[in-house]
């Protein structure tokens, strides 16, 4: 316990704490691989690897699993083809990766020929499926598409009216863990099904309510003004029906406001000036997106990795575009600046202050644990300060002041670390900050200073 006058005594050494030019691979975000499967066959495509057997990459959190059902466009899945599925949700599981599912009947581009003639099978398939996609939530980050269309991507199909797809949304949503985000191919679709112009807000963000779960994904980013028909003619003002599809100023400051609160990502195709290094950084910006494949369009991804970052600071200026990019998706936290004072109200205690800042293009939409941490140096005594924040809302180059009274009533040593800890409970995972501090220890804590006391200050 500190007695009066600790106040002469007390010193707080902060550490010197600068950005790292490196990718941390924190979970939600980051570049993805495809690992595709057939229902009914426990291979991988087209490879032939059995799934317990599949290695997913240990650079990537992110997976996008693709199962294709077209053996069953014409009857329910067997108990085989839903064992099977379950053994890949296991298996990515246990490699603590987050999946994004994609349920497909197509892989050809001929998806009014291959996927189901009665949209009853569909209903169906995802009826058998929901107890496997509510029992692997924590997994399943992102159901992508709603099992429709060419490749599963929502065009060329026979159900883009808007009755089936509010139809099989509202299926796949009661179908799905309540966390579980369900992505729309287009902007248009969203608002379609939703039956409104306005974007997620404020009070209605994180709610579970269904338009609070449906996201965006886009497989045609930067490919040209129109992102290959994502987008389309019409303004938003002369806009007449909820479908519509706008022009691509438009329609990318939607995304801008829808998400704040649901994450986006997809694949860059199509080298052209509309990825050139300069607009695409405005555009991953104003999409706040999260996630990309890192195999396609190799013409974009290489054309990055040729060019240097353009950003501003010295630390990245040798790093290439490509780095700055996959480095960038999503959320990225770094600490500015930590500060330790005695507390306002004349007691022994101490308030600690940390402003941190998400670097990011996109907020990491999730609820994550943070506490400031007190310790000794051999860790025979830990204190634990958890702060009221909430960091699903900790929007791109917003500054973020975190703060904790210190109570010290039991502490009987002189010198103390202090240190940070952001910690995920869906993924079990450490978030890994962009400074240099230090690495997290063995319990997941940064260390941000060291706290000391004169001698003869304690009981």
């Amino acid at each position: 316990m500190l007695r009066k006058g600790v106040e002469k005594k007390f010193k707080w050494m902060p550490l010197p704490g600068t950005q790292k030019a490196e990718t941390l691979n924190n979970p939600y975000c980051g570049m993805y691989r495809i690992y595709r499967f057939i229902a009914g066959c426990d291979q991988l495509q087209p490879d032939g690897i059995p799934i317990e057997k599949v290695h997913p990459d240990t650079n990537q959190q992110l997976c996008l699993v693709e199962i294709n059902l077209l053996p069953y466009n014409e009857e329910a899945l067997s108990d085989e083809a839903l064992n099977i599925i379950k053994r890949i949700f296991e298996h990515f599981s246990k490699h603590k990766k987050q999946m994004i599912v994609r349920f497909v009947y197509d892989l050809e581009g001929k998806g009014v020929l291959n996927e189901p003639k009665d949209i009853a099978v569909i209903l169906g398939h995802m009826n058998q499926l929901s107890p496997l996609l509510i029992s692997f939530t924590a997994s399943i980050y992102i159901l992508q598409g709603l099992f429709i269309g060419s490749w599963g991507e929502m065009h060329s199909s026979r159900y883009l009216s808007e009755r089936n797809m509010t139809r099989l949304a509202k299926q796949l949503y009661e179908c799905s863990g309540e966390k579980t985000y369900i992505a729309l191919r287009c902007p248009s679709f969203w608002r379609m099904i939703f039956q409104t112009y306005q974007p997620l807000d404020s009070n209605t963000a994180f709610t579970g309510i269904q338009k609070a779960r449906f996201c965006l994904y886009n497989d045609g980013i930067m490919a040209s003004d129109a992102d290959f028909g994502t987008y389309g003619s019409i303004s938003a003002l002369d806009s007449k029906a909820y479908g519509d599809k706008w022009v691509r100023d438009d329609e990318l400051e939607f995304q801008y406001k829808l998400n704040r609160y649901v994450p986006n990502g997809g694949e860059v195709i199509n080298e052209c000036p509309y990825n050139d290094v300069l607009p695409a950084l405005e555009t991953l910006k104003k999409m706040r997106v999260s996630y990309l494949h890192s195999e396609y369009d190799e013409k974009v991804l290489d054309k990055w990795k040729r060019s240097l970052s353009v950003s501003d600071g010295v630390l990245w200026k040798k790093k290439s575009a490509y780095d700055f990019i996959e480095a960038h998706l999503g959320y990225r936290f770094s600490i500015e600046e930590v500060n330790v004072s005695l507390s306002a109200d004349k007691s022994s205690n101490l308030k600690a202050t940390i402003k941190i800042r998400n670097l990011g293009f996109a907020p990491c939409y999730h609820r994550f644990d943070v506490k400031i941490i007190v310790r000794t140096a051999s860790y025979t005594k830990v204190y634990e300060y958890p702060v009221d924040t909430d960091t699903s809302r900790w929007m791109p180059n917003e500054k973020v002041e975190l703060t904790s009274i210190l109570t010290t009533e039991e502490w009987d040593q002189n010198t103390y670390v202090l240190g940070l800890s952001i910690y995920d409970p869906l993924s079990e995972q450490v978030i890994k900050l962009d400074n240099t501090f230090s690495s997290p220890d063995h319990t997941g804590v940064y260390r941000l200073g060291n706290l000391s006391f004169g001698k003869g200050n304690r009981l």
